[in-house]
C-alpha cells in the first residue's frame, strides 16, 4: 500500500507539469500569433541608413552621330586595314579591295544600302576623308539622323530603326556595296522622351547628366528639353566615347540628373502633423514616439532627410533622426497618424 501512494503521487505530479507546460505554451502561442497588434511586436519597420538618391529618368535613347556611310566603286576581295573603332587620321588607308567579280550583295547588306539612298558616299580609295573613327556597322540612318534633324524626329520613327547595326565586314564585296563609316566620337547625342513632371530645374539647358549604358558610364549634358505632347523631349549631348557606340542605335538608358546623400527612407514612412513632416521611431522601452524630419529630396517613392539636427524656417534648431533609427514602415497602414 504504501508503495503504491507513491506511484499515485508521481503520476498526479506528472499531471500537473504537463498541464502547466501545455497552459504555457499556449499562452505563447496567443501572444506571438492569435493576439491583436500589440505596440511595437507586429509592425514593419525599416532603419535609416545613409545613402545616395538617384534623380534619373529610365528611357531608351536614339543614340545620333555625325557619320558618313562609304560604299564601295569596286568588287572583288577585301582586307581590312584599319580595326573597328580606331580614330584614323584624314587620308589613312582603312581598307584594299583587290579586282575581280565579288558576291552577290546579303540581303542584311542591301537593306542597309537602301536606307543611305543618295546619301551614300562612294570611293574607291578607301582613305579616310576627315580624322574621324572608323566602324564597319551600318544601319542605313547614318546620313539622315543628325544633329540638324535630331529635333524634329517623331517616337514613331525612333520606333522603326533598328537597335543595333549590321556588320559589314565580309571577304568579297560588290560594287555599290557598303564597307566602312567615318563618325565623329568629339559630339554625339542621345534622344529620348520622358514623362513630364514638376521638377523641370534638371532638364535646363547645360545641366551634367551621367548617362549608364549597360556597362559603360558617359559624362552629357542637356541640349534639348521641349514638351512633345504629354511627354517631354529630352536631347543629351555627349563628347566621350565608349565601345559599342558605332554599333548602336537604340538602348536601354539610366540617365542620372543628381545625387542627394542623407538618410534613405521610403516616403509612406513619412506622416504629416500640424504642418511638419516626421516619422515614428521605435523606442527602447517599446512603443513609437513622432520625430520631425526635414526632407532634403523626394524622387520615386524614396526621400533624403537631414540627419541629427536641422533648422526650421524661423532659424530654430530642431532635434531627427539619426543613423540607425528604426521608424515605422507604413503609418497609415499601421494606424498611426
Amino acid at each position: 500500500p504504501q508503495r503504491g501512494y507513491k506511484v499515485d503521487g508521481m503520476k498526479r505530479g506528472t499531471k500537473a507539469l504537463l498541464v502547466i507546460f501545455v497552459a504555457l505554451a499556449a499562452g505563447l502561442y496567443m501572444y506571438l500569433f492569435a493576439i491583436p497588434k500589440i505596440e511595437g511586436m507586429s509592425e514593419n519597420t525599416a532603419v535609416l541608413e545613409y545613402g545616395d538618391l538617384h534623380v534619373l529618368d529610365k528611357a531608351e535613347v536614339l543614340v545620333v552621330r555625325d557619320e558618313t556611310l562609304f560604299g564601295s566603286k569596286k568588287s572583288g576581295a577585301v582586307s581590312y586595314e584599319e580595326a573597328e573603332g580606331t580614330k584614323v587620321r584624314k587620308g589613312v588607308k582603312l581598307m584594299s579591295v583587290d579586282g575581280g567579280a565579288g558576291p552577290a550583295t546579303s540581303t542584311a547588306i542591301g537593306g542597309v544600302t537602301e536606307g543611305a539612298g543618295d546619301a551614300l558616299k562612294m570611293t574607291g580609295s578607301f582613305k579616310a576623308n576627315r580624322t574621324a573613327v572608323v566602324s564597319y556597322y551600318a544601319d542605313g540612318y547614318e546620313n539622315t539622323l543628325s544633329a540638324e534633324t535630331m529635333q524634329s524626329i517623331s517616337r514613331d520613327e525612333m520606333g522603326a530603326c533598328p537597335s543595333v547595326g549590321t556588320s559589314l565586314k565580309t571577304d568579297r564585296v560588290a560594287a555599290g556595296d557598303p564597307v566602312y563609316k567615318l563618325a565623329n566620337n568629339n559630339e554625339w547625342y542621345m534622344v529620348y522622351w520622358t514623362k513630364a513632371g514638376d521638377d523641370s530645374e534638371r532638364y535646363a539647358t547645360g545641366s551634367a547628366v551621367t548617362v549608364s549604358l549597360g556597362d559603360a558610364m558617359i559624362d552629357a549634358e542637356v541640349y534639348y528639353a521641349e514638351p512633345d505632347g504629354a511627354m517631354l523631349k529630352v536631347i543629351l549631348r555627349s563628347d566621350m566615347y565608349y565601345e559599342d557606340l558605332m554599333r548602336v542605335r537604340k538602348t536601354d538608358a539610366e540617365i542620372v540628373f543628381a545625387e542627394y546623400k542623407g538618410l534613405i527612407a521610403d516616403s509612406k514612412n513619412i506622416v504629416e502633423r500640424d504642418g511638419a513632416d516626421g516619422v515614428f521611431v521605435k523606442q527602447r522601452g517599446g512603443g513609437y514616439t513622432w520625430i520631425p524630419v526635414k526632407i532634403l529630396k523626394e524622387t520615386d517613392g524614396k526621400c533624403t532627410l537631414a540627419s541629427g539636427v536641422y533648422y526650421d524656417e524661423g532659424g530654430e534648431q530642431v532635434d531627427t533622426v539619426d543613423y540607425y533609427d528604426e521608424v515605422l514602415a507604413d503609418p497609415g497602414a499601421e494606424g498611426y497618424e
